[in-house]
C-alpha cells in the first residue's frame, strides 16, 4: 500500500498558507490556531525531523495527590461525575486530613485519625483490602 508522506515536507501552518496562496482554501475558512499561531509562532519551528529536547522533565508531586492516592488505595470510592459541583468524598477525606495536621498532629498519625472521621461519617463504606479477603475465602 502506497502512503503519502505529505506530513513530512513541512509544518500544518506552511501546507495552511500555500493553500491560502493557491486559492484552494478562502482565508475566511481558515481554522481558529491559525491567527495564533500566526501572531504568535513557537520558539522552533515543529517539524517532522527535528530531534527531540534532551532536557529531563521533572515528576511533580504534590503532598496531597500522596495522600489522595493512599485514601483512594484503601477505600473504594463511588464513581465521580467531573459534571457535577458536589464536595466528593476525597476531597472530604483530605479536609478531615488537613484540619488534624494543623492542629499538631503527625502524618500517620494524622491519616489514621481522618480514617476513623471518615468511616464514622460515611457508615456504609466498602475497604479494598477487606474485599480481596472476602473473594479469596469463597469456594
Amino acid at each position: 500500500m502506497a502512503q503519502s508522506r505529505t506530513d513530512r515536507i513541512g509544518t500544518i501552518f506552511s501546507r495552511m498558507t500555500a493553500l491560502v496562496r493557491a486559492d484552494v482554501l478562502h482565508p475566511n475558512n481558515l481554522p481558529l490556531w491559525y491567527e495564533v499561531y500566526k501572531t504568535f509562532p513557537p520558539k522552533y519551528e515543529p517539524k517532522y525531523n527535528r530531534k527531540p529536547p534532551t532536557t529531563k522533565i521533572q515528576n511533580i508531586f504534590y503532598q496531597e495527590d500522596l495522600i489522595r492516592a493512599k485514601f483512594q488505595n484503601d477505600i473504594s470510592v463511588p464513581i465521580i461525575d467531573m459534571k457535577s459541583d458536589d464536595v466528593t468524598k476525597t476531597q472530604i477525606f483530605y479536609t478531615l486530613y488537613e484540619c488534624l495536621l494543623q492542629g499538631g498532629v503527625e502524618k500517620e498519625e494524622a491519616y489514621e485519625k481522618a480514617m476513623i472521621s471518615y468511616k464514622s461519617i460515611f457508615k456504609t463504606y466498602k475497604s479494598k483490602k477487606s474485599h480481596k479477603s472476602t473473594k479469596q475465602s469463597e469456594p
